[in-house]
């Protein structure tokens, strides 16, 4: 009987480590909440990079090709599936799904949870028609609506950039985007946004977006006990992860966005990464074939020696002596 993995998360890092672990010959069950796979492709729109090298491709595309590799690896897909907690060491999953829940057992665990939007706090933040940049992303992509005419966006990066030409792209007008600090910035409205102050200018819109970067979603992995350690250029707190991107000997490893916010191409060379080092500590792979996947993007030496100067923040649960 083959040894047995759980790949949480469907995103690009999940799929493309589901599919490479599968090859090698491991049982792959791959979790998502969603009941669609592909993660971020399924509400980007514009053109990303999937390998270093390659021309940019549309998400929707790209995520296909994905999903037929996962397929034809003969990934076992769990969709709509809430991975809720991890018990002994990874090697257990309690899942729900379709109203019951259920205990998984398996061998290893891979964590490609992807990222959540970076928070940005000013009055009114929580007014109606105060958005997350990702979220506005989702309503205009991928549920075609657009929630007003008049847009301004807080955040000045790649993020903030993509967001205004999909703005744009759906029919609407971006008044204000930049970034300030957060008590030069105010939202007014009654019923919801219709002004937001920068400094002394008052700009009449009706939906702010915050789009001011992204953070890792280690959930799951700080649930097995997964150390973690601060470093801004990776989003903030990130799971301490070795050049395999092992983090519980034998058991665990973090993939992608969950291990650091990187770009689609990083999230997929990562995956690949997490799932030929997962299925090699499983005796399905020898060293020898990591080799060529540690060299696929010449940001994956980058994050790994950026990695290895971190000091964990703390451990879930303490092993340290007696508190006093």
């Amino acid at each position: 009987m083959s040894p047995r993995i759980a790949v949480v998360g469907a995103g690009p890092a999940g799929l493309a480590a589901a599919a490479v672990a599968a090859r090698a010959g491991v049982t792959v069950d791959l979790f998502d909440e969603r009941d669609q796979a592909g993660g971020q492709l399924t509400y980007r729109v514009q053109p990303v990079e999937a390998e270093f090298g390659r021309p940019a491709e549309r998400p929707f595309e790209l995520a296909k090709r994905l999903l037929a590799e996962a397929a034809e690896a003969r990934v076992l897909p769990h969709l709509g599936s809430l991975v809720a907690g991890s018990f002994d060491n990874g090697q257990q999953l309690l899942v729900v799904e379709n109203g019951r829940s259920w205990i998984w057992d398996g061998d290893a665990l891979i964590v490609t949870s992807g990222s959540t939007d970076l928070p940005y706090p000013f009055p009114g933040a929580t007014y109606p028609g105060v958005f997350s940049g990702r979220g506005l992303q989702i309503l205009i992509n991928r549920y075609r609506v657009l929630p007003g005419r008049r847009f301004a966006i807080i955040g000045g990066a790649e993020e903030a950039e993509e967001l205004a030409i999909d703005i744009m792209l759906a029919g609407g007008e971006v008044i204000w985007s930049g970034i300030a600090p957060a008590p030069f910035l105010r939202a007014g409205g009654i019923k919801g946004v219709d002004v937001l102050g920068v400094g002394n200018e008052d700009f009449a819109v009706d939906v702010i977006a915050i789009a001011v970067g992204r953070q890792p979603d280690a959930a799951l992995a700080t649930m097995v006990g997964v150390p973690l350690a601060f470093a801004a250029d990776l989003g903030g707190l990130v799971p301490v992860v070795d050049d395999r991107l092992e983090a519980v000997p034998g058991h665990v490893f973090v993939a992608g966005d969950a291990a650091g916010v990187g770009s689609v191409a990083v999230a997929i060379a990562e995956g690949r990464l997490a799932g030929a080092a997962a299925a090699a500590r499983l005796g399905l792979l020898d060293d020898d074939a990591l080799a060529a996947m540690r060299g696929a993007h010449p940001d994956l030496a980058l994050r790994s020696a950026r990695r290895a100067s971190l000091q964990s923040a703390f451990v879930q649960p303490y092993e340290g002596p007696a508190l006093s």
